[in-house]
């Protein structure tokens, strides 16, 4: 079973820098691998920092599609599918325009992967695939196989040491793609803490990378996993609102488990464009207090 990530369009241009598109392994794909039976071959290939090879035949595709993407994604689902492959694809281009990627595929994903993938590994195995798999009702990270992290070439990243514990994100900015990956379902949810700080465990090294939307947007969770995190020596980055900083002590606790930078989206000064935007989360907020208490 093959696993791809074709290279965004503009990661193959002379104009943009290549390595910014070797930051960070593709964990979606390497979570739905997890899925898979213990004697299941499998193959995990990201087109921006692998040579893709198309001489293979394997019996399953996944393909993840992106907006950027998207023709490469069609042009080579369409090339296994020639050979008589079985290929699904799945991501933020296949959820937005679904009908579109049918035409490319035997299987499409709608959402997030967790609870409809292994359902696909099911129906496939007993022969009775469909066509689109929509995630609804039931989400929930609890009970994940670990990631399989031994299908990524960590060497070829600059950041192997990435990680995501949540699932989207508290807020519903109108310019984030997040209410309409997660539409018809929760768009925010969590591993449990325990399962979070062994998948922390089984990085080595020092330094951690959270990807997640908001890190602190579950105020009990992310004080459970900075408490947990306390005394493992890590260092770590990750992505939070303004109004998480502001309210209470969840950023100094972050600090002292080894936060050392956050990503933060103060957006504008504009009240009228927070509004436009839907950005709630930033109105009235002091954004040079923000600044001052993370660099305090």
């Amino acid at each position: 079973m093959k696993f791809i990530l074709p290279a965004l369009t503009e990661a193959k241009s002379p104009f943009f820098r290549p390595i910014k598109y070797s930051l960070f392994p593709p964990l979606g794909l390497a979570t739905l691998a997890s899925f898979l039976a213990p004697d299941d071959e499998a193959e995990l290939v990201d087109d921006h920092v692998d040579l893709l090879t198309t001489d293979d035949c394997p019996d399953l595709v996944v393909i993840q599609v992106y907006i950027t993407n998207a023709y490469r994604a069609y042009a080579l689902a369409d090339l296994y599918r020639a050979k008589g492959c079985y290929v699904a694809l799945g991501g933020l281009h296949v959820t937005a325009l679904p009908q579109e990627a049918a035409r490319h595929a035997d299987s499409v994903f709608v959402g997030p992967g967790e609870q409809t993938f292994p359902a696909f590994l099911r129906d496939l195995r007993a022969g009775a695939p469909q066509k689109v798999y929509a995630s609804k009702s039931g989400r929930t990270l609890n009970g994940l196989p670990p990631v399989r992290r031994d299908l990524i070439k960590r060497r070829r990243y600059l950041v192997p040491n990435s990680i995501v514990v949540t699932r989207g994100c508290p807020q519903h900015c109108d310019f984030c793609y997040k209410d309409a990956f997660f539409e018809g379902g929760k768009g925010f949810y969590t591993q449990k803490v325990d399962d979070a700080l062994a998948e922390i465990s089984r990085l080595p090294g020092r330094h951690l990378y959270f990807l997640d939307d908001h890190l602190l947007g579950n105020r009990p969770f992310a004080g459970q996993l900075f408490d947990g995190m306390r005394g493992m020596g890590r260092l770590f980055q990750g992505a939070a609102t303004v109004d998480s900083i502001l309210h209470g002590d969840l950023i100094e606790h972050a600090a002292e488990a080894g936060l050392r930078s956050l990503f933060v989206g103060f957006e504008t000064f504009s009240t009228k464009n927070l509004l436009d935007s839907n950005k709630k989360q930033n109105l009235s907020k002091d954004y040079a207090r923000a600044a001052k208490r993370l660099s305090g």
